[in-house]
């Protein structure tokens, strides 16, 4: 059967400058007025029923998602690629604050945008308090750098994108700002108890401190919250073609934190980056 394709993809990314939107229409008949072709659309209409968000972003993103969780640099966090002595522990402990330093950023420019865009029709559901994590990450680089934690350099450099794209989204696409909002959910939300357990066991922590992002839903709420954040994310005001963008957008989300994971690890001691031998 023929099909015209509507395709109008919009997507840059070069030299790190990316456009806002992408949309791709899905297929449609040639000779829509025809009887052969009413015929076909007819036959097509139950494998076009509306499919949840969260069904399409869970299944779309995947791949990156557990390329994500599998980086080199998330795995000498925690399994003793720096070793178990007093060195390996500073050292560890050194890349690990560079690592909420760039959260820190993410989320203060996520939660800012989102609060911008709380009344928006396709934002506002996915607005959940338990996502807004900044004071959190505060409380942990307190715990690991003291009070003047504040004074310590941050690495601005390392979120440049992530941050831009973020800003990007909010004048020009705010709908797709719940991408980022879901990665943040799947990486920090759903796997804040494991995660959590992983930060104490490495760094000696104890009675919950230094690990307050992972504190916001305990494990026996977590199925509970998760089914409210599909609920809503589901109910979203969003077209078939929009819900297409979120989840090409969260695919790209996650690929930026899979980016700053790679830079992680190249500035790691001890630690070869992609691309520099064995």
């Amino acid at each position: 059967m023929h099909h015209d394709f509507d395709f109008d993809y919009r997507y840059r990314l070069l030299g790190g400058t990316m456009s806002a939107t992408a949309v791709l229409r899905i297929a449609r008949p040639f000779a829509a007025g025809s009887e052969a072709s009413s015929a076909v659309a007819r036959e097509m209409e139950p494998l076009l029923e509306r499919i949840p968000l969260s069904k399409r972003l869970e299944e779309g993103t995947a791949a990156p998602r557990r390329e994500s969780e599998q980086t080199l640099f998330m795995k000498g966090l925690f399994r003793g690629a720096w070793g178990t002595g007093v060195y390996g522990q500073f050292v560890r402990g050194r890349h690990y604050v560079t690592y909420l330093q760039c959260l820190l950023e993410v989320y203060e420019a996520l939660e800012e945008a989102l609060e911008s865009q709380r009344t928006h029709a396709a934002v506002g559901g996915f607005v959940f308090p338990e996502l807004w994590r900044s004071h959190a990450i505060q409380e942990d680089l307190s715990c690991f750098l003291g009070e003047e934690w504040r004074d310590t350099p941050r690495p601005l450099h390392l979120t440049t994108t992530h941050v831009t794209r973020i800003h990007e989204l909010a004048e020009e696409a705010p709908h797709l700002l719940v991408a980022h909002a879901y990665v943040r959910y799947i990486r920090d939300i759903l796997s804040g108890p494991m995660l959590g357990s992983m930060v104490s066991r490495a760094f000696d922590l104890t009675d919950g401190e230094g690990i307050a992002l992972y504190q916001s839903v305990g494990p026996s709420s977590l199925e509970i919250f998760q089914r409210r954040v599909n609920r809503n994310m589901d109910a979203l005001n969003l077209t078939d073609d929009e819900m297409r963008e979120v989840v090409q957008e969260a695919r790209l989300a996650f690929r930026i934190e899979i980016q700053l994971s790679d830079a992680l690890s190249r500035g790691a001691l001890g630690m070869k980056g992609p691309g520099q031998g064995r």
